[in-house]
Parts: C-alpha cells; sequence; structure tokens
C-alpha cells in the first residue's frame, strides 16, 4: 500500500517537482517535472525511497476512537470512529479523511465538479 495519493507532490534529490497523476495500488503514474499535467513514468512508492525522492507525510490522522469524516464509494459522506484498522486506511488512502463534515462535504463538491456532476 502506498501513502501517496493521486495530486501528491513529490520531489527528486535535485529538488525537482513531479506530481502523481494516478495510483493503481502500489504503482504510481508520476508526471514529466517540467508538466504536471504530462504523464512521465511509472514506479512504485519503495522505489521512489530508494532514489532519494521526498514527499510531505500525511497529517491530521486522527487519534484512535476519535471521529473523522470520509467520502465513501457511492458519494456519501460518512462519519467514522478512528481505530486504525483496514478500514479506515482504506478510507484515507481511497479519498482522504477529513476532521469535519464540512470539510468532507468540500471535497465531494470539488470532486462532482471535476467529474462534471
Amino acid at each position: 500500500m502506498t501513502t501517496l495519493k493521486q495530486g501528491d507532490l513529490i520531489k527528486d534529490r535535485f529538488g525537482n517537482t513531479y506530481k502523481i497523476m494516478e495510483v493503481c495500488g502500489i504503482i504510481l503514474h508520476i508526471s514529466f517535472s517540467s508538466d504536471h499535467d504530462k504523464y512521465g513514468h511509472t514506479t512504485a512508492e519503495t522505489n521512489l525511497k530508494a532514489g532519494g525522492y521526498t514527499w510531505d507525510t500525511p497529517t491530521g490522522e486522527p487519534e484512535d476512537d476519535k471521529t473523522y469524516w470520509c467520502i465513501t464509494p457511492n458519494g456519501q459522506v460518512c462519519e467514522c470512529e478512528w481505530i486504525n484498522c483496514s478500514f479506515d486506511q482504506a478510507r484515507r488512502d481511497f479519498l482522504g479523511i477529513y476532521q469535519t463534515e464540512a470539510l468532507a462535504e468540500a471535497a465531494l463538491l470539488e470532486i462532482r465538479r471535476k467529474l462534471g456532476k
């Protein structure tokens, strides 16, 4: 499982920035550094780490038994309790987790806008 998600920015050891264009399991599709809208190459997170790439790690993961909000695969905003199980991690990796219902709703609206719905 990768900690990176679509839209994340990564840097190589020379300071060039790349964008994660798509995540397919452990495989990452990465942009060119010169054009974040064009596909550059495919690799895995382990290869990026070994090659000296860096990125910000996710922050704001809830403490155990704390409430968070997520977007379900059927396009609903759902309130959940973090117990750091595989379901919590899958929700985090799918479309992210949010501290408030309002943040989750705003993210869902942005997703719908991008999909033209």
